[in-house]
């Protein structure tokens, strides 16, 4: 058995979404991109990418690197495509991430997979934002969340509210008591309202250009973003 297995979800996306995934960035995709973060990570035992069936999906697969497997899905919500892929590939927890911000420090993704370790019987765990959980005030797939797959395969059955199905993790937030949840407080560099890093529209993209080029990186240092933000003269062209 797997202990975490890393889930990028390439599944569930509107055209839009999908064709942001296509668009590159110094030769690579931005799938591409959240992938090779996901698979820099050190306490991920793999990485698997989930794509529709359909044709749709076909898409997304000829973006993944070809080391990296896809699991192609008929799920029709967030829920069954993580119960789809945990039955299909047997580890202890899984770390699910979006493709919507292309910049994604592995250490982050480490820094989630150790406190969730550290905890008994965790049963999820995810960043919190000041005054605000990321997926309620955030766009989602910003910031990756950790889930017990057998808490997941549990849960699966009884949840039948959309919003839930979707966003597994408002879930668990809003049922701590009966779950063991771990938040860690976001990132201060990403933890800003002043910058967008996910894709919406074409100024969004043309933001996501302008920070690529001002770091200048392969793979991304998260010490250097963390500068840069921290700068008025660089980023004060940034859309708000």
């Amino acid at each position: 058995m797997l202990r975490t297995l890393g889930i990028v979800k390439g599944a569930l996306l509107t055209d839009k979404q999908r064709n942001f995934l296509s668009r590159r960035l110094d030769g690579k995709s931005v799938l591409e991109w959240v992938v090779r973060q996901m698979t820099d990570c050190q306490l991920l035992s793999g990485v698997v990418v989930v794509s529709d069936a359909g044709v749709a999906g076909e898409i997304v697969s000829d973006l993944t690197p070809i080391d990296v497997p896809v699991f192609r899905t008929q799920a029709k919500d967030t829920v069954a495509l993580l119960q789809d892929t945990l039955e299909q590939f047997s580890t202890y927890s899984c770390l699910f991430i979006g493709c919507d911000w292309p910049f994604i420090d592995p250490t982050i993704f480490d820094r989630l997979v150790r406190a969730a370790d550290l905890q008994d019987d965790c049963d999820y765990s995810a960043f919190q934002f000041t005054n605000e959980i990321f997926s309620v005030g955030r766009p989602y797939g910003l910031f990756p969340e950790w889930y017990r797959s057998e808490t997941l395969r549990k849960i699966a059955d009884k949840i039948d509210d959309p919003i839930y199905r979707n966003l597994p993790g408002t879930y668990f937030l809003d049922n701590q008591r009966d779950y063991n949840v771990e938040l860690l407080p976001a990132p201060p560099a990403v933890d800003r309202n002043d910058i967008r890093f996910s894709f919406d529209d074409e100024d969004d993209w043309d933001n996501i250009i302008e920070l690529h080029d001002a770091l200048s990186l392969d793979v991304l240092d998260s010490q250097k973003i963390s500068n840069l933000l921290c700068n008025r003269d660089i980023h004060k062209g940034y859309r708000v």
